[in-house]
């Protein structure tokens, strides 16, 4: 049989033990049914970390070997983790250490697993990874190459075991010892099989790759995936798609198929902007399991946390961006440094968060993960999900500034991340389906000349957006940026309330909000015996309210009477506005309820 028909007998014999149908919790190969998936969804909830290693170690040999393991620089590196939020971090292993010391390596990554869940964070462990050196050596490991991206980190399994059949059986020993061990460990949330196994290195080691890699490694992928079920694992098992966005399922390669065909939740990397990431989840979601993006945020590309995490949290896709710490593997410099000379550090890092000295790189980069790790997303950046209809013209666009040639109006780019009221700048008032009670909210606003928008909590209660730059004092109070706009009655303005300060800045800047508001209470008998309250506002930074009572919706609700729960509301009618991270903080959420008391689940 020539070659080319030999390997696609094999690939379609793969693909056919792959494909079987569904029981109740597993398939005939042991595959978590979609059931079983989303069971384990609902325990778990959303993940969101990085792919971690120390700065100390070059690769994930000297993370792990017993002269160069070190609980205190990874204690105090997971400590800044922790301090993110992240719950939980994606690991790679390799099969030598197992060969070398099986129990000394188990007895590593034990206490590596105790110093994560003192921290609150759990392991997805990688066992095999075809990425970079496809010849690994134990022992000491050689320095970094200066400015080089990655420049020591090593394959598992490499080249010769590849090559070499009798090396098979220690890999099987590898997979089954390490997820045996560990198959029934809370703290292990999940196993990653094989990380880009038909990645063939170009252009930093494509030359000393075997040139049937991909062929090689195909039925060594099937394999993996049987010896980690064979140890009845409780974790789920994944190995990660990574090129392109997958729209035609008839277009996969056989790497692909078996990847997605085998993993019990689906894992994928995306290092594009919002646009890319988007058309990545529309796709996957295709095969109706839990998805994981195990690997994203490359500055130079545009994969970046704001939006990319925003809309990850948003569709509930667990979220692990590469890299944590600036250190010996060198990934805050870009992929191209294996072909194009660097003598400094690059100004824009291209991976990692924190510097050495656990100083953020960019502090406002690590607020944003932090304030989406512990907020509810409104707008994901990529569409107007959770907004109930009617829409408009409400449209998401890319950016929004002032129109040279008209400072009342904007000039836009199409795009991903900017939420518009419309090409007209006029158009209906946008809710979100979702109704709350007190909140903490996030808004970010730009407005053009002499323009006008209002968002109210509960549909009612209204902070106004204007353009107030330069300007003494209002028409009236409350009509300035930042006002508590006022009640409408017997025809005259009553309780509005002016900024303590004007903060406000120049048309086409964009703004923020953050607004802690506290609901009407009510008694058992629906008798209001307490009235709502902006507990604090800042504008841009600027405390301008503090505790103000709010006797009655204020002018233009959206209702007049009064309710412990209500949408946010953004005015669409007065003039152009363009918004961007709205995140809330919930202290009181409930399904979507009608105006008329009925109830329906967003």
């Amino acid at each position: 049989m020539k070659k080319e028909s030999m390997r696609l007998w094999l690939v379609a014999a793969l693909l056919f033990s792959v494909f079987p149908a569904e029981a109740a919790d597993t398939d005939a190969v042991g595959r978590w049914s979609e059931q079983k998936a989303w069971a384990w969804r609902q325990k778990t909830g959303w993940w969101v970390g990085c792919n971690f290693l120390p700065s100390c170690a070059i690769n994930q040999l000297e993370m792990f070997q017993a002269d160069t393991f070190d609980p205190q620089t990874l204690d105090r590196e997971l400590g800044w983790a922790q301090s993110l939020g992240f719950n939980s971090i994606r690991v790679y292993l390799h099969h030598l250490l197992w060969e070398q010391d099986a129990n000394g390596f188990l007895g590593r990554l034990d206490g590596f697993l105790a110093l994560a869940n003192r921290r609150g964070i759990g392991v997805v462990f990688v066992l095999f990874d075809s990425c970079w050196d496809p010849f690994p050596k134990l022992g000491p490991q050689r320095p970094p190459k200066p400015h080089v991206h990655n420049s020591g980190w090593v394959q598992t399994p490499g080249a010769e075991a590849l090559l070499d059949p009798t090396k098979h059986p220690a890999l099987e020993a590898y997979v089954t010892g390490v997820v045996g061990r560990f198959r029934s460990d809370p703290r292990v949330q999940a196993w990653d099989i094989w990380n880009e196994p038909d990645n063939m290195n170009r252009p930093a080691y494509v030359d000393r790759e075997p040139a049937d890699k991909v062929d090689l490694v195909l039925p060594l992928l099937k394999k993996a995936f049987d010896w980690a079920r064979r140890t009845g694992p409780a974790q789920p098992l994944t190995s990660g798609v990574w090129m392109g966005t997958w729209p035609d399922p008839n277009q996969l390669s056989p790497t692909e198929q078996i990847q997605l065909s085998q993993s019990d939740v689906i894992s994928f990397h995306n290092y594009s902007d919002l646009g890319s990431l988007k058309d990545a989840v529309d796709h996957l979601s295709r095969y109706r399991r839990p998805l994981l993006c195990t690997e994203y945020m490359s500055r130079g590309n545009g994969s970046l946390f704001d939006p990319n995490l925003g809309y990850l949290k948003s569709k509930g896709v667990a979220a692990y961006n590469w890299g944590l710490v600036d250190g010996k593997s060198q990934t805050i410099y870009p992929w191209d440094s294996w072909t194009k000379a660097y003598d400094a550090p690059p100004v824009l890092w291209f991976h990692d968060i924190f510097r050495r000295n656990g100083q953020p790189y960019q502090p406002q980069e690590t607020a944003y993960i932090q304030a989406i790790i512990r907020s509810d997303v409104l707008f994901n950046g990529a569409d107007l999900a959770g907004w109930r209809q009617p829409l408009g013209d409400w449209q998401v666009v890319g950016t929004a500034g002032i129109d040279p040639s008209n400072p009342e109006a904007f000039s836009v780019a199409p795009g991903f991340g900017v939420l518009l009221n419309g090409p007209k700048g006029k158009t209906v008032d946008l809710m979100t389906e979702t109704e709350y009670g007190d909140v903490d909210l996030h808004v970010e606003f730009c407005i053009p000349k002499h323009s006008n928008s209002g968002i109210y909590l509960q549909g009612r209660y209204e902070i106004q957006v204007y353009d107030s730059h330069g300007v003494a004092q209002g028409a009236y109070p409350g009509i300035e940026c930042g006002g508590i706009y006022p009640r409408w009655i017997q025809e005259q303005n009553v309780d509005g309330h002016s900024p303590i300060v004007n903060a406000s800045k120049a048309p086409g800047e964009w703004q923020s909000f953050d607004i802690q508001f506290r609901a009407p209470r009510f008694d058992n008998n629906g008798r209001k015996i307490a009235n709502a309250r902006m507990v604090r506002v800042t504008h841009n930074g600027h405390m301008i309210h503090e505790n103000v009572e709010l006797k009655g919706p204020t002018r233009s609700a959206r209702w007049e009477d009064e309710k412990t729960l209500g949408p946010i509301l953004l005015q669409g009618d007065h003039g152009p506005v363009a918004y961007r991270n709205l995140r809330i903080n919930t202290i009181h959420t409930a399904s979507h309820q009608d105006h008329d008391g009925t109830v329906s689940k967003p």
